[in-house]
């Protein structure tokens, strides 16, 4: 076989299984593709020789059904250990946040992105609606206590870019400046002074229409959410598949320990 064959069968090979992979193991999507490939090959290989081993009688080079399986298995092993290393070491890629809000909004909401069309206006009501701004507080927690993410304020869950005329319209002076330190204000008196540090607020242009993106790093630490004006509770949420959670006592304890020890 000439070896540029060879060399192309094992990147498909390795996109193949390590695509296999990370549909199985949750949170992997976050990876490259590029990333997944490796990932792949080094769990073909390993689970390869691990399968024939196992089955007795057969040869390290022989490709049998139970091959097969031993493949598939290696990659899943090798992308649990490398998303176990990525998280405790913090190396885990923020792809979402290298993406432009155009390309997030193509994809599609899910574990790392979010859609919301107002923070602060309920268009069914047509007045301001202080559980919408206490929703965004919400979410960009959830992110912060998993591994991160974007929220898109301006954007339906259909994925069309309906703007910030209504938020704007709230404010005195309808600017997206002002509209930065309400946002950083509000998320303050919620989150605390600490969690903004993880938090960068920004806007863009999508359809002619300004959308407002906030990219959430993984926070290093928990974070706890406080309701405006109420009692400080101290609830914690948890971004978990494609919504935010909010986790009981004994919940919280136990994923703080997981997740951060």
């Amino acid at each position: 076989m000439p070896p540029a064959l060879f060399i192309f069968g094992i990147l498909i090979g390795g996109l193949v299984f390590g695509g296999l992979a990370r549909l199985i193991v949750p949170g992997s999507e976050r990876l490259t593709w590029s990333e997944t490939t490796l990932v792949g090959i080094a769990g073909a290989a390993v689970g390869a020789v691990i399968g024939n081993l196992l089955t007795p009688g057969a040869e390290t080079t022989e490709f049998r059904w139970q091959t097969l399986i031993g493949v598939l298995g290696g990659s899943v092993l090798v992308l649990l250990v490398v998303n176990f290393v990525m998280n405790r070491l913090g190396l885990r890629p923020e792809v979402e946040q290298r993406r432009t809000a155009a390309a997030l909004i193509s994809a599609g909401e899910g574990h790392g992105v979010e859609f919301k069309q107002t923070a602060r206006w309920n268009i069914h009501t047509n007045q301001r609606d202080p559980k919408l701004e206490l929703a965004i507080a919400k979410t960009i927690a959830g992110f912060l206590n998993a591994d991160g993410g974007v929220l898109l304020i301006g954007v339906a869950d259909d994925g069309t870019a309906s703007g910030l005329q209504d938020d704007l319209s709230l404010m005195k002076e309808p600017d997206l400046d002002r509209y930065e330190l309400w946002l950083g204000d509000h998320l303050e008196r919620c989150l605390g002074k600490p969690a903004l540090r993880n938090i960068r607020v920004s806007f863009e242009l999508v359809n002619r229409s300004q959308v407002g993106r906030i990219d959430v790093q993984a926070s290093p630490e928990p974070v706890f959410l406080d309701e405006p004006g109420g009692n400080r509770e101290a609830d914690m949420y948890v971004r978990m598949g494609n919504s935010t959670r909010k986790l009981l006592t004994d919940e919280a304890l136990e994923y703080s320990r997981q997740h951060w020890s």
